[in-house]
């Protein structure tokens, strides 16, 4: 009997053993083979596609694909976001981009507030919009389409428009500072410096355009870098030839005297 037992014993031990083994080597298979989250669904990660407001008038960022909707916040021109889906809208009801602008601020957008960037004929969609507008937001959008649809035909007309606004906006901005500026009682510094330091330049400084002033004729006057970079970067165009003509014509109105 005691030979048996120990056989026996013998045994059991060897049983467990193999056991052991077994299950070890089930749960190392297990492991290495185990699917990954989400195996029915898409291998690669989602397209992302990056865009930037172009109409503030439409660029509310929404809860909910829809008109009604509550408005989480509004998105300034040139905002960029990301675009992670599209809504489904019914008959006669506008399409909303499901767009991410932070890392945890998503929301939905009107579609035609948005420019795709790298899309063929976003940067005409913006032409329009700088055709139709003025000021700031000309500006802003003609820096939207030369800077970050770089690769299109319409950057050296759009870079023409834009120095060529901000001589516009040089001429308006002059007649309400001179206004605002008449007087100056207890001036410390210089009338220049007045009207270089005049709050109505604040927008268009955060937009890099720059204007310097004449004070004999007092008159601030556009620094001419748009026209300037047209010549650098397209010095055989059309273009280029017309913003030659301009830089011309605003070293005369620096050295203009009364």
């Amino acid at each position: 009997m005691s030979s048996l037992a120990q056989v026996i014993r013998a045994a059991a031990v060897t049983l467990t053993l193999l056991l052991a083994s077994g299950s070890s080597s089930s749960a190392q298979h297990l492991t290495k083979t185990a699917p990954a989250p989400y195996v029915n669904g898409p291998t690669k990660a989602p397209a992302y596609l990056k865009a930037f407001v172009i109409d503030d008038r439409l660029s509310a960022l929404r809860r909910e694909p829809g008109l009604q909707s509550v408005v989480i916040r509004r998105l300034r021109l040139g905002h960029a976001v990301f675009i992670v889906g599209i809504s489904r809208p019914k008959a006669g009801q506008p399409r909303f981009c499901r767009v991410a602008v932070t890392r945890r601020t998503r929301g939905w957008i009107h579609e035609s507030a948005l420019a795709v960037q790298g899309r063929t004929g976003e940067d005409q969609r913006i032409m329009k919009l700088i055709e139709g507008s003025d000021g700031v937001d000309k500006i802003a959008l003609c820096r939207i389409l030369s800077q970050r649809f770089s690769q299109s035909q319409l950057v050296p007309r759009t870079m023409l428009q834009l120095g060529e606004e901000a001589e516009r906006v040089a001429e308006t901005l002059s007649q309400r500072t001179r206004r605002r500026l008449a007087e100056v009682p207890g001036a410390d510094a210089k009338l220049r410096d007045y009207y270089l330091s005049d709050a109505g330049l604040d927008r268009y400084s955060k937009l890099g355009v720059v204007f310097d002033f004449n004070e004999a004729t007092g008159e601030f006057v556009y620094d001419g870098k748009a026209y300037r970079e047209v010549v650098r970067r397209f010095p055989n165009g059309e273009e280029a030839s017309l913003a030659r003509q301009r830089l011309e014509l605003n070293n005369r109105k620096m050295a203009r005297q009364r």
